[in-house]
């Protein structure tokens, strides 16, 4: 057991005693470090997401949103496992779409991706996991295992994906010094000892004096210990593995020195850093030890590798005198720093030192940097201010260090680059110099500002400016255009620095303001902008910095402006969970809401150029609109989640807002509108509400059916907007307040699922028979007899179940009707120019469309069918399990209406009347269903629903045999397609008519069998047709033996393993199947048609499940031995 000593160190305890005097503490609340999480595994997930393609990137988008949509509906279990789910699809997108199908990479490359992936969604469904709170109550000891898990694999996994996207867009010659950076970013993060978010560690017995309680840290020595290794060692192994064949040149060795030393360096330094050797004065000497010759050697190699490697032309003094002076400078800058930081002399001593190094230093430095002497009183004027300011902190003498520091710059910026007449944007190198000079001020001067207790608000005003600075001269320097200054030999500013600069003003605003240097409106001013620049590393020639800027700026402020500061409570700091709600008054939160669709609209020219970046394509108009609609809920996001936690409005609109987005983004209807990108004539003042200019046109929705359709003309799908209103109003319907509505709710409620039903019907109706009325007025209307049998057995209402049986009738007969107009009615016309192109195939077309028509609406009856067999299964099934369904009550959408149970029980009673008995109950002239199939029947009788199991198998039996005339119709009768149609066989149930065989051990009994007889119907006939198409003859009569051998072959295991799934009590003969099994490789082997190759494949399968079978069987009948 490990606890802070008093150093803050942690020591080795003896837990032999800890169970007899202390108890240890849990307690359920936000898991504290998702940000040092997401720093790992969000960029991880897009390097994933990028590699896989559309199919992992739709697994993760739509697993993703309907985790969100089900955690705000409060399904917290189904939002868990939706999560889960989420990253198994993921991963199985990634293995079958990209590593088996595509991937060209060698096979222990493929298993290593393999792996990482897998890693990777694994800790992303733990850090999920921690999000809910009922995991936490319920599985205590399962949390704490997954934070400990979760904190020690983010190094290692983070690290590796990451690099490998840093090797897709730097390279692999400088990927190596991004993984150095990266590990010593990850050690700092979750290798430093952590207290556990869950875990309060023990808290022992009252005694004399007070006994301290024992934190629980999540990492171990072992941890620790491999964190090290990991970022000492892993940057100097990849670089020697990619650069051995030249290691001995002197750039490859002191490249690893670099490396080498580098990460042991910042280790060393941390004050926890290698606290997994415990504590000591050998443990502090040997820290010291490491720490003086990892800088030692530090310092070399970055005077040899960078210094005089890539800025020896700004170096004026010869050889040797070149080395001696940077070395002089620079090991005299690095012992100041180790005098000031180590503390290891007296205040005198120290003083006395700081004013000769530093001059010293600051004059060689300058002579090596070819100062005229003229120019020398500059740096050692600078050297001496900051000398008199460090034992004063006065801000006079640190004026001059500024004033000297601003010449020399400006000295060096004049000398080198202000005789060059380029442009860099539109810009000329002299204004860019005049930046350069200018962005020095405030970056000598914040430092003293600091140190010198200097006023806040001055303080945050010049960091503020500096960051102004800084992002606008990276923005010309390395997101332009610099083709005709560099010739794309090398680049003009290097990524790496702008990355630097980024994460350097990200941290120092992060600790100014836990500091309480700079107020919180300058701390999130400042983290916004230097987030902001990281965008151009993305996608340089979009410049990206300031539309993202404007958007962090309106969806940061609940994440930024309310931080836990040193004034609020210890118990708020320790558990973020616990800390106090700030409120806002209404027109706060709507102007918040109002900035963040402000911020998005403006920056719609910068979500245009990512998504046609990440398409390779113009987006089209929805997929924009989508976009935006998107990026509005996720800038929301924080808003909602902070302020209002319990609001079901906030959240509803944030879901319905996120539906929207995907609606768009998934169906893509088209706009009515093309373009956007000219100013509307006669406007006055110069006003130009453009949507778009000329260089961001999103491209229309259309499709050219020439190619994918059915007219030979263009057609535009408008109907798939009457789709995106129905799923919008279902669920809104869906979340919509009931009772609690008040008497509006209620209203609201009935009227979107009617508006939605509708719009479903219409859609089905227009889209897929357009220009046949009467067939459209037939599709339509069973769709919402459909849809009304749904809400009636969802929502039962007083004499409901006695017209339903009435309503599936009437859906039922509607498919001869709808076949029969399809046969008969009169297809559209085609245009002129379809008769011009085609004027001898008038007749092929017309029946192509002919059987296009009849395909579609054996597809419409066949889904409507599907959704109708599941809702039935659904009702069936609870009755199964001992519940009753809901009691019929009048609507409350109708009662406030006036209307009451009466009027309903009066309004269904005719239709009742009318039904035949035999209807009302099926099979009632037969022996009543013995066991929990008898129980079920009985508790549907007493709701009015003792013919739903009938209904059930009928409508799942048509819904079958839909599918497989579909199947024959579009694709000739595929064979592989009964695997995917059988399982529709699941939804039917034992009911007393039809199926009174079917209990619930026997349910896999109809599919099995499905697949079994479709296959010997579909051998048998590829059999039969092969020899009718050659005649009959020797060669013949011998394919028809080899194929019905081939067959044969194939059926023992499918029937014994009907026959195991039929009886109970039945074990497979493990010697038959043995023996049946290895035949079905020789079929695989010797068939060459598609239907015996598939159902050997399938008696391989059933081989493998009784074999499992009886593995099982026989683990359980040793522990009741046992």
């Amino acid at each position: 057991m490990y606890s802070p000593g008093s150093g803050g160190w942690p020591v080795v305890g003896n837990g032999a005693s800890l169970g007899r005097s202390s108890s240890t503490r849990f307690a359920p609340h936000d898991f504290r470090y998702n940000g040092r999480v997401a720093m790992a595994l969000l960029p991880s997930l897009v390097v994933l997401a990028a590699y896989g393609g559309n199919a992992v990137s739709a697994a993760l988008a739509v697993g993703l949103m309907s985790t969100y949509i089900l955690d705000a509906l409060r399904y917290k279990e189904g939002a868990f496992m939706a999560s889960w789910i989420t990253m198994g699809s993921a991963n199985l997108a990634m293995i079958f779409s990209t590593l088996l199908m595509k991937s060209e990479a060698s096979i222990p490359l493929t298993l290593l991706i393999f792996v990482l992936n897998g890693l990777t969604l694994f800790l992303a469904g733990l850090w999920a996991s921690l999000q809910f709170r009922f995991v936490q109550l319920q599985y205590p000891g399962v949390v704490i295992a997954f934070e400990k898990m979760l904190m020690a694999g983010c190094l290692p996994v983070g690290a590796a994906v990451q690099t490998w996207g840093m090797v897709s867009g730097v390279g692999m010659s400088s990927s190596c010094f991004f993984l150095a950076g990266l590990l010593c970013a990850l050690y700092y993060f979750f290798a430093l000892p952590l207290p556990s978010s869950f875990h309060l560690g023990t808290k022992g017995k009252i005694a004399t004096g007070g006994a301290k309680a024992k934190v629980h840290v999540l990492q171990d020595p072992a941890d620790g210990f491999t964190a090290f290794v990991l970022v000492t060692t892993l940057p100097v192994a990849v670089y020697f593995t990619t650069h051995w064949a030249a290691i001995f040149q002197w750039v490859h060795l002191w490249s690893l020195l670099l490396l080498a030393s580098g990460p042991l360096l910042l280790v060393t330094s941390l004050k926890d850093g290698l606290w997994w050797l415990g504590e000591g004065r050998a443990v502090n000497a040997l820290r010291r030890l490491l720490l003086l010759a990892s800088l030692a050697v530090f310092l070399a190699a970055l005077e040899e590798r960078v210094i005089f490697h890539s800025f020896n032309q700004y170096i004026r003094l010869t050889a040797p005198w070149n080395y001696l002076a940077v070395t002089v400078c620079l090991y005299g800058v690095a012992a100041l720093v180790l005098l000031h930081c180590g503390q290891s002399m007296s205040a005198e001593v120290e003083s006395m030192l700081v004013g000769p190094l530093l001059m010293l230093s600051a004059a060689v430095g300058a002579l090596a940097g070819g100062l005229p002497i003229w120019m020398l009183p500059a740096p050692l004027a600078a050297a001496a201010g900051l000398a008199m300011f460090y034992d004063t902190y006065s801000l006079r003498d640190y004026s001059l260090f500024v004033a000297g520091s601003l010449a020399t710059g400006g000295w060096f910026v004049w000398h080198h680059f202000w005789f060059l007449d380029i442009s860099l944007q539109g810009v000329h190198l002299r204004a860019l110099c005049c930046v350069v000079v200018a962005a020095m001020l405030p970056a000598t001067l914040a430092p003293g500002l600091l140190h010198a207790a200097a006023p806040r608000s001055v303080l945050g005003a010049v960091l503020l400016v500096q960051a102004g600075l800084v992002c606008w001269l990276e923005e010309r320097l390395y997101a332009g255009d610099h083709q005709e200054v560099t010739y794309n030999m090398h680049s003009m500013y290097p990524p790496w620095l702008v990355a630097a600069t980024s994460v350097l003003g990200l941290a120092a605003a992060r600790h100014l303001q836990a500091a309480a240097a700079i107020s919180d409106t300058a701390a999130y001013i400042l983290q916004c902008a230097y987030a902001a620049k990281l965008s151009m590393l993305f996608l340089p020639e979009a410049q990206l910095t300031v539309p993202v800027l404007g958007m962090l700026l309106a969806a940061t402020p609940p994440l930024l402006l309310h931080k836990a500061g040193p004034s609020q409570p210890r118990e708020e700091l320790d558990h973020p969970g616990r800390e106090r709600r700030h409120r806002l008054m209404p027109w706060q939160g709507l102007g918040l809401a109002a900035a963040v669709v402000l911020s998005v609209v403006a920056a719609r020219f910068a979500i245009f150029d990512i998504a046609q970046f990440v398409l390779d394509r113009r987006p089209s108009e929805a997929l924009v609109a989508g976009l935006l609609v998107l990026c509005m809920a996720l800038g929301c996001l924080p808003l909602v989640q902070r302020y209002y936690p319990h609001s079901q409005g906030a959240k509803r609109a944030l879901l319905l807002a996120a539906t929207l987005a995907a609606l768009l983004v998934l169906l893509r209807p088209p706009l009515p509108i093309r373009g956007g990108a000219e100013c509307p004539p006669g406007l006055p003042l110069g006003l130009c509400p453009r949507l778009w200019d000329a260089g961001h046109v999103p491209a229309h929705e259309q499709d050219d059916v020439s190619v994918w359709g059915d007219g030979l003309r263009r057609r535009t799908h408008w109907p798939l907007w009457l789709m995106l209103g129905s799923a919008f109003l279902g669920l809104s319907a869906m979340t919509q307040p009931g009772a609690s509505g008040g008497t509006l709710g209620p209203i609201l409620r009935a009227g979107q699922v009617g508006g939605s039903a509708a719009l479903a019907a219409a859609y089905l109706a227009l889209e897929f028979f357009p220009g046949l009325p009467l067939l459209q007025v037939v599709v339509l209307v069973t769709a919402l007899v459909a849809a009304l049998f749904l809400v009636l057995l969802q929502l039962p209402v007083p004499g409901g179940a006695a017209i339903m049986p009435a309503l599936g009738a009437a859906w039922a007969a509607g498919l001869p009707l709808a076949l029969f107009v399809a046969s008969t009615a009169a297809l559209p016309e085609l245009p002129e120019a379809a008769e011009r192109l085609l004027p001898d195939s008038e007749r092929e077309l017309d029946e192509e469309r002919r059987d296009a028509v009849w395909a579609a609406v054996l597809a419409v009856y066949a889904a409507e069918s599907l959704l109708l067999a599941f809702a039935l299964k659904l009702r069936v099934a609870a009755a199964l399990a001992g519940h009753r369904g809901p009691r019929p009550s009048a609507p409350a959408a109708a009662a406030a209406l006036g209307l009451d149970d009466a009027g309903f029980q009066k309004a269904a009673s005719f239709l009742g009347q009318c039904m035949p008995a035999f209807v009302q109950a099926p099979g009632s002239g037969q022996a009543s269903l013995k066991g929990a199939g008898g129980m079920a029947l009985q508790r549907l009788a007493k709701d009015g629903l003792g013919w739903a199991p009938t209904c059930c198998n009928l409508v799942t039996l048509l819904c079958f045999g839909l599918c497989l005339a579909l199947n024959e119709k579009v694709t000739g009768g595929e064979a592989v397609a009964i695997l995917l149609l059988a399982p529709v066989l699941l939804l039917l149930a034992q009911d007393p008519l039809l199926l009174r065989w079917l209990e619930d051990r026997r349910r896999y009994v109809p599919p099995c069998a499905a697949i079994t007889a479709y296959l010997l119907v579909a051998a048998v006939w590829q059999i039969i047709d092969g020899v009718g198409f050659a005649g009959w003859s020797a060669y013949s009569a011998w394919l028809v033996a080899r194929h019905g051998a081939l067959l044969l072959a194939t059926l023992p295991c499918q029937l014994l393993l009907l026959t195991y799934l039929w009886r109970a009590a039945y074990q497979p003969p493990v010697a038959l199947v043995a023996v049946a099994a290895p035949l079905n490789f020789l079929v695989l082997w010797l068939a060459e048609m598609d239907e015996l190759k598939i159902s050997a494949g399938v008696s391989l399968a059933a081989a493998a499940v009784m074999l499992l079978a009886v593995q099982q069987s026989s683990q359980k009948q040793g522990r009741a031995l046992v």
